[in-house]
């Protein structure tokens, strides 16, 4: 069994120090496999299961849809931290880091994901919560976040040493908002303050890896409240 202390936080720290003496070939390495333990395991054939495999064993449909976290607004359920995540690994992956097309708006994934919202969630009320969760595939909804995991694995894998330092562009911060990846509300807005104001190296780091494990813990919580 995986736990933070041993498994987690060794790795974390030297992709740290990696960044920070831009080390880029170990930053790679680093990257890779802790952004790997946060999504399924065949993401990248690891011989082991990963933080997402085991936070999620004994998901069913009432914990997915239906039963709803304590933290933060106190209605968010698990389809939605699912989303949630996978959502700002997509934008910081793909539009602040590469500076290309995000995921979500290639392959018809809003027709498969049956629903009609792009953005982070995080002002969603309880209503629309409700709606989104009620109706989202669950099925898809994975499927979607293994296409993010892989894109973003080959992100990393590109990465150079001269990246790392670089910030994202105000045009890429604007897109944020006219895609509407982040809407301009006070719950969500801050995001992009907070992006604009880090470079590669840090993104790496929050969200990229560890904003996934939070969540991944919030997930783990549902699911144990559900049985």
């Amino acid at each position: 069994m995986l736990t933070v202390s041993k498994d987690y936080n060794p790795v974390f720290k030297e992709l740290r120090l990696a960044i920070k003496t831009e080390d880029i070939n170990r930053v790679h390495e680093q990257a890779l496999y802790v952004h790997a333990l946060a999504h399924d395991k065949r993401l990248t054939n690891l011989h082991q299961h990963t933080f997402q495999d085991q936070c999620l064993q004994g998901l069913n449909n009432i914990s997915f849809r239906h039963t709803v976290s304590k933290k933060y607004q106190g209605y968010r359920t698990l389809a939605f931290f699912i989303f949630h995540m996978t959502r700002i690994e997509d934008i910081c992956a793909n539009t602040l880091i590469a500076n290309q097309s995000q995921v979500i708006f290639n392959d018809n994934w809003l027709e498969k994901l049956n629903i009609n919202r792009v953005d982070t969630g995080n002002s969603m009320t309880q209503d629309e919560m409700e709606d989104f969760s009620a109706n989202i595939i669950q099925e898809e909804l994975f499927a979607y976040r293994f296409a993010v995991g892989k894109q973003t694995q080959n992100v990393i894998k590109n990465l150079s040493v001269t990246d790392l330092k670089q910030r994202p562009s105000q045009e890429q911060l604007n897109f944020i908002f006219s895609s509407k990846s982040v809407l301009k509300h006070k719950d969500s807005a801050w995001l992009v303050d907070y992006w604009g104001k880090k470079n590669i190296g840090e993104l790496l780091l929050m969200p990229i890896t560890l904003h996934e494990l939070v969540h991944l813990n919030d997930c783990l919580a549902i699911i144990k409240a559900t049985k």
